[in-house]
Formats: C-alpha cells, structure tokens, sequence
C-alpha cells in the first residue's frame, strides 16, 4: 500500500522502517541487549554509578578478580535489558497517532518477552554475582586447608616413629646429638642473648631434651619449649620444664603479638622445607616485643667438613640454608640487626697443624687427602 502526505491510508513499509529506526534509537539509548565482551563488562562497570553517585561506593557483592560490583551497580546493570519505560512518539504528523497506536500495541503484545528477558537478565547477574562471591571465598578457605594440610604433613611424618619401623630414629637422634652435657655446653654460648629474668620469656623450638630451657632457668629466665616427640617431652615434663607438644609453627602461631622476648632453635630448620623456614622467620618478627632476639642454629654448609660429616649423616635433613640466605630472610622480614656466629670447631686432630716441620706437613696433607679426595664409594659388607 502507499499514498502521499495528505492520504489517509497506512503505509505499512514506512511504518516498519520506522519501528527499525525508533528500535535502534532504544538500543542506542539502553545499550545492546547482548552480553558485551569482558573487557567492555569491566568498563561498563566502572562507568555505572555508585550509592553514593560516586567511583568505589555502595555494597561491594564480587571482588574474586578485584573488580567491585556493588548492589547498586548490579541494578543498573540489570536494567539496560529493560526498555519498557522508553517514551514512543512519532515524527509523522499526519499519521503520528496511528504510528504511536500501533507501537503501544507492539508493546504489548512484546512486554510479556521483555519481562521474562529483563527477569532473565537480572536473575543471571544476581546468580554470577553470586557465584563469583562464593568462589572467591571458597578459594581462600581451600588455601587455608592447604597451607594446614601441608603442616599437618609435615607434622605426620616425622612426629613419631611407627612402632614396626625398622629404623629406629630415636636411637639414632641420641647416638649423634651428643650428651646433654656436650649439647648444654654448646648451647652456653647464646645464654649472653639473654642476661636477665627481663629477657624472657623465650621460646625454645624443637627443644629436644630441653637442655637450653635448663640453662634459662638456671639464668632465672622464664622460658618454654615446643617438642613433636612425646617421649622427649615426657623427659623434659619430668624435670618440672615447660615443653608442650606440636608443631613450632602452630606453637607460635598461638603467640599473642610482640609478647616474647626470644625465639630458639638448635639444629632444626634443616630439617625443614624452605617455605616453612621463610615462615617462621617472619612470625618470629611479628611474635618478638622490640628488643626481643631470634637465635637459628643450624649446619654451616660453607664449611666442606660439616658436609662430609654433620649434614650427610642425617637422612633426615631437608633443607641446607646458607648463611647469607638466612641473613637475608631475616633482614626482609625485618630485624633491624642479624648476625652470624660461627660454632662447632673442628677437633684438633682433624684440623691442620701449623707446619713448623716436614712431618706436621705430612700429616696435613694427609688430612686434606681425606676430606678433599677421599674414595668416591664405598660399601657396606655386614656379616651375622
């Protein structure tokens, strides 16, 4: 059908076109109906306005990838699927009336899909934001039962020895740790850390057979240890010693802030995996008052003949740290002073002689023979 601008007949072409051009003029004001890209998500976001008509307000629902969505952002996200109150007019005047007549009726038989759509729409984004809450929040409780899991591990297996192992640690701990009077006269040297009752209280790590607790208490130094081995600490209780059962790690994590006045372990990161010794560096910082001192004693890699002998023996140990790592770690955790201190000579007879004559000399190179080109196997040949 046609006519001209004075005829009363309906040109449907014309109208259609310009139910194309009003419909592209909504989608225009409101925005595509389709889900932009990402990228254009994020932006749209960030231009929606807040509760309080500025950048960052309102209550944040998702933060799982640091994008804030807030509930009111959320709203007017929703919205842009919702035309319905867009205003139709026409710019016909001849057949404005019957052009605007017949868009109302579009509406209407339309606005039940726009419904259903814009409820779509809105019950999809409450559904992400939903999602996106819960998943943040379900990976850091994941990372908080990993981080437990991997101590509890740690904690498993090597607490106790299982009663059918054939290789008795405990045995082989007190075969080579030395007597409790050689360990308390190794350890005598860090009681100058610590000079008065005013020191404490200190905490022990690994405290073994509690020899440095005895030394404290002999200094009048309040002081308590950590131990996983039940024997040992059963041991150190019946010396009236403060020695609670555990893992170092949840021992000290038990500590109130800046309460302790020092933190000591003897011979025992090494056994340890790296990440836990950065760990507990770092709460030994948060847990010390000011003032309070950290003491890590461990096997000197630096020296050649701690690795033939005092590492190798132990197929316990995990982790060889050097001591410049150590006093990095340290330092990045934030001690303002660390130190190193050097302990455990080298015997007399091992060590080289000062070659004042032939024999002396021949007898140092005999040792350096030993250490330094020593056979490279060697094998075990038992008899019953």
């Amino acid at each position: 059908m046609s006519g001209g601008p004075g005829s009363s007949e309906l040109d449907v072409d014309r109208l259609v076109g310009e139910l194309r051009l009003e419909a592209e003029e909504i989608r225009r004001r409101v925005g595509p109906s389709a889900l932009p890209p990402y990228e254009s998500q994020r932006a749209a976001l960030a231009r929606t306005p807040a509760a309080d008509g500025g950048p960052g307000g309102g209550q944040a629902v998702v933060s799982a990838d640091g994008i804030a969505l807030d509930a009111v952002r959320a709203s007017h996200l929703a919205a842009l699927a919702d035309p319905g109150d867009a205003a139709i007019h026409s710019h016909r005047a001849s057949i404005g009336r019957a052009v605007v007549a017949t868009k109302q009726v579009l509406r209407r038989l339309l606005t039940p899909i726009l419904d259903r759509q814009a409820a779509f729409n809105r019950a999809a984004i409450e559904s992400l934001s939903d999602l996106e809450r819960a998943t943040a929040g379900e990976l850091a409780r994941l990372s908080r039962q990993l981080v437990d899991l991997s101590a509890r591990v740690d904690l498993i297996a090597g607490a106790e020895t299982p009663t059918d192992d054939r290789f008795d640690w405990r045995a082989f701990s007190e075969s080579f740790r030395g007597s409790e009077e050689h360990v308390e006269s190794c350890q005598r040297r860090y009681l100058d850390c610590f000079p008065d009752p005013g020191s404490g209280p200190v905490v022990d790590l690994g405290c073994g057979r509690g020899e440095f607790l005895r030394l404290l208490r002999g200094a009048g130094v309040p002081g308590w240890g950590v131990e996983r081995d039940p024997e040992l600490v059963e041991r150190a209780r019946a010396e009236s010693l403060d020695v609670r059962r555990g893992d170092l790690l949840w021992a000290l994590e038990s500590v109130d802030d800046r309460t302790l006045g020092g933190i000591v372990s003897f011979q025992v990161i090494e056994h340890l995996p790296f990440w836990k010794i950065v760990r507990l560096v770092h709460l030994a910082r948060a847990k010390l008052r000011p003032g309070g001192v950290l003491v890590l004693e461990t096997v000197n890699v630096e020296s050649l003949i701690a690795w033939t002998r005092a590492w190798s023996i132990d197929p316990s140990h995990r982790q060889p740290v050097h001591p410049l790592t150590l006093r990095f770690v340290a330092e990045r955790a934030g001690f303002a002073h660390a130190e190193l201190r050097y302990s455990g000579e080298v015997e007399p007879g091992i060590a080289l002689e000062p070659p004042d004559d032939e024999a002396r000399e021949a007898r140092n190179a005999e040792r350096l023979n030993r250490i330094l080109f020593a056979p490279q196997d060697y094998a075990l040949v038992a008899r019953a």
